[in-house]
């Protein structure tokens, strides 16, 4: 029975090490590598020290699978890369992560006292008080466009901070409410540049509100004149937006037209988000811009 036990093992040996061979080299892992997400390529890594070390490497100091990640990246088009800010302190996985998001579909992936709507993750539907960031998607640089459609009344929609812990704990710390903002601090980091961290359109009205997060909740969220108010048409139920982190600009476009800056100043890291008051009230979000009225 030992014996047989210890032949059993021989051949599993036998059988893993010619794949870790075939995937021990830096074109096959690199293919490999457009097909995975980065938390997956973080399991490569961690699968055996000579797609994880970059002890006596021969890629400059990184490992196999952070090589195969640069490689990845240095691929991508030179309008992907306008979008990728480089950070000191973030590795080639990270960056190879936010690359593989610019190129799926905005989701809603952090949920706050809101549903999704038939299982689409793109689509959510208020609860009340609530709301919806597209948290796996951070915009970091360059022009980023997204589209919302809505449905009934009750709903905001704009940028915010990346939030990594929003939405963990069972109580949701809502941007909205001044009182929560406090809570909401506490996630700040190097990258929370200038001094808007959260900007909605109200789509009832068409007014511009935004915040800094302050101390004081009387002077936190702050109403904001915009050069397309008296344009905004209320009945229109798709808006489009974009953020341009070049210029700290986030517009508003309604019928393939720009209406205007709903507001400057932007600097730093952001996510879609979409806010509710109503149980009634629905948003889709999209990639992009649609100029065809729904």
């Amino acid at each position: 029975m030992v014996c047989a036990r210890g032949a059993a093992k021989r051949r599993r040996i036998s059988t893993v090490e010619p794949a870790l061979t075939i995937l021990a080299n830096i074109d096959v892992l690199g293919h490999l590598a457009t097909f995975l997400e980065a938390g997956e390529l973080c399991q490569v890594r961690a699968t055996c020290k000579t797609l994880g070390s970059s002890d006596e490497s021969t890629f400059d100091g990184l490992s196999m699978t952070e090589e195969a990640a640069r490689r990845m990246f240095e691929s991508a088009s030179d309008e992907e890369k306008a979008k990728m800010r480089c950070f000191d302190d973030e590795g080639w996985i990270e960056l190879c992560h936010h690359l593989l998001m610019l190129r799926t579909p905005l989701t809603f992936d952090q949920l706050g006292h809101v549903e999704y709507q038939a299982g689409d993750k793109a689509a959510v539907q208020g609860r009340g008080f609530g709301a919806a960031i597209c948290g796996n998607h951070i915009m970091r640089a360059g022009k980023h466009w997204a589209t919302f459609i809505s449905g009934g009344l009750g709903s905001f929609v704009g940028v915010i901070r990346p939030l990594p812990g929003w939405g963990v704990d069972a109580r949701i710390h809502l941007p909205f409410i001044p009182g929560d903002h406090e809570d909401l601090r506490r996630e700040r980091t190097s990258r929370w540049e200038g001094d808007v961290h959260f900007c909605i359109l109200v789509l009832h009205n068409g007014k511009c509100r935004y915040s800094n997060f302050d101390r004081n909740p009387e002077i936190s969220m702050k109403w904001s004149n915009w050069e397309g108010d008296n344009k905004y048409n209320s009945g229109i139920n798709i808006l489009g937006t974009l953020l341009d982190l070049d210029n700290g600009t986030l517009s508003v476009y309604q019928n393939g037209q720009r209406l205007g800056i709903l507001k400057d100043g932007l600097a730093g890291q952001y996510c879609w988000i979409t806010c509710f008051v109503k149980n009634s009230a629905s948003i889709k979000i999209e990639r992009g811009y649609v100029a065809i009225d729904a």
